[in-house]
C-alpha cells in the first residue's frame, strides 16, 4: 500500500523554540487521536535559512485531505498554527516499494 506525505515548510513567528516544539507535539497528538489515518509525522528539522521543514504521513491523499479540511476543529492543532507564517505545503504519493520495512 502506498502513503501520501505532506511536505510542509513554515517559519516561526515570535516564539520560543521550546514553546513551538511543545505546541507542535500536542498538534501532532491531537490530529493522530482525531485521524488514525496519519501513519505518522517522523521528520522536523530546521533549514538553513532558518525555517522549517515538517513531514506527515498519511494512508491517503483523501485521509490528508480529510484531517486538512479538520484541522480548524482541533484546538491543539490551531494554537499551533498561530505560531506560524509563511505554510507551504507540497505533497505526493509514496510508492509502496519505497516504505521502510520497520
Amino acid at each position: 500500500m502506498s502513503r501520501f506525505v505532506e511536505f510542509v515548510t513554515y517559519r516561526v513567528k515570535d516564539t520560543p523554540e521550546e514553546e513551538f516544539l511543545r505546541l507542535r507535539s500536542a498538534a501532532v497528538a491531537a490530529v493522530e487521536a482525531a485521524h488514525p489515518a496519519l501513519v505518522a509525522v517522523p521528520v522536523l528539522a530546521r533549514r538553513p535559512d532558518g525555517s522549517w521543514v515538517d513531514v506527515w504521513v498519511y494512508e491517503t491523499e483523501d485521509d490528508a485531505r480529510a484531517a486538512n479540511e479538520d484541522a480548524a476543529n482541533i484546538p491543539a492543532f490551531t494554537d499551533f498554527a498561530r505560531v506560524l507564517e509563511g505554510v507551504e505545503i507540497e505533497a505526493g504519493a509514496m510508492p509502496h516499494l519505497a516504505i521502510s520495512p520497520r
